[in-house]
C-alpha cells in the first residue's frame, strides 16, 4: 500500500513515527514545507517539498495533516497537481467538514478523523466519521491502517469535534496533572526518575483497566476508596481543590 503524509508538524509528524514502527512497513512518503523535510530524512522516509513530484507515484491513501484554515486550499493544490479520485483522503483538520473536502474532491472516498499525539507510539486514541456512501473495500484500508496507530472510535461527523477534543487535548491535561503528581511525590522525598516512572505507570494500567472492565469510572474509583482509607481522604481533597470542575473547564474551553 502507498501512504502519503501531506504536513509534517506535530501530528503529521506523530503519524509518520507510528506507521514507521509497524513490522510491516508500508511505502510512505509525504510532502512538506523545506524547513520540517529533515523531519522526514531522520525517519528515513521520501519527502517532496512539490506536490506534483509527492503525486508521481501514486497513492492509494493520502493523510491531509496541515492547518485546518489551509486543508482545503492544500487539496485543491493537490487536484491541481494530479491527485487521482480513486485516492482515499483522510483529513485530520478539526473544522473541515466531508463536505468542505468533497467540494474538492467529489469522487473520491474522504473521511475525517482526529488523531492524537500517542499515535507516534501506536497508543493513539483517533476519532474517524464514516460517511454512508463509502464502499466496505475502503473503510477496510482506512481501518487497517489507523487501527495500526492506536484505538479507532467510529463516530457521528456532527459529534467529531468534542470526541476530538476530548482524545486530542486530554493527553495535555493529563500531562498536567502527571508533572503536579511528581512534584508532590519528589516533595515527600521521592526521586523524580522514579517519580515519573511510578505515575506513568499508574495511568498506563489505570488507562488498561478501564478499558477492559465494565465498570464506570465511578464504580472503579469505589473499588478503592475504602471507608476511612487514605485514598478518600485524597479524593475529598481532590473536590475541595475543585479538580473535578477543572478538568470538566478543561473541556469546555478546549471546545471552541
Amino acid at each position: 500500500m502507498k501512504i502519503g503524509i501531506v504536513g509534517l508538524g506535530h501530528m503529521g509528524t506523530a503519524i509518520a513515527k507510528g506507521l514507521v514502527r509497524q513490522e510491516s512497513l508500508p511505502n510512505l512518503t509525504v510532502c512538506a514545507l523545506s524547513s520540517n523535510l529533515k523531519k522526514a530524512e531522520e525517519l528515513s522516509i521520501t519527502g517532496f517539498e512539490e506536490p506534483r513530484d509527492f503525486l508521481a507515484d501514486n497513492l492509494d491513501l493520502l493523510i491531509l495533516t496541515v492547518p485546518a484554515k489551509v486543508t482545503v486550499a492544500v487539496l485543491e493544490q493537490l487536484k491541481a497537481a494530479g491527485l487521482r479520485h480513486d485516492t482515499i483522503i483522510l483529513s485530520a483538520a478539526a473544522g473541515v467538514s466531508h463536505a468542505d473536502l468533497a467540494a474538492v474532491m467529489n469522487k473520491s472516498a474522504i473521511f475525517p478523523f482526529i488523531p492524537n499525539i500517542p499515535v507516534a507510539v501506536n497508543a493513539g486514541t483517533i476519532a474517524l466519521s464514516v460517511a454512508d456512501d463509502v464502499l466496505e473495500g475502503q473503510l477496510a484500508t482506512v481501518s487497517m491502517v489507523l487501527e495500526s496507530l492506536g484505538d479507532v472510535l467510529r463516530v457521528r461527523e456532527d459529534q467529531l469535534g468534542i470526541a476530538g477534543v476530548v482524545g486530542g487535548c486530554a493527553p495535555a491535561f493529563i500531562d498536567v496533572m502527571m508533572d503536579a503528581m511528581e512534584d508532590a511525590a519528589v516533595a515527600k522525598g521521592l526521586d523524580r526518575k522514579t517519580a515519573a516512572e511510578v505515575i506513568a505507570s499508574v495511568v498506563r494500567g489505570t488507562a488498561s483497566l478501564a478499558q477492559q472492565s465494565p465498570l464506570s469510572a465511578a464504580d472503579l474509583k469505589g473499588q478503592i476508596t475504602s471507608p476511612g482509607g487514605t485514598t478518600i481522604q485524597g479524593v475529598l481533597a481532590l473536590d475541595e481543590h475543585g479538580f473535578r470542575h477543572a478538568v470538566q473547564a478543561a473541556i469546555l474551553a478546549a471546545d471552541r
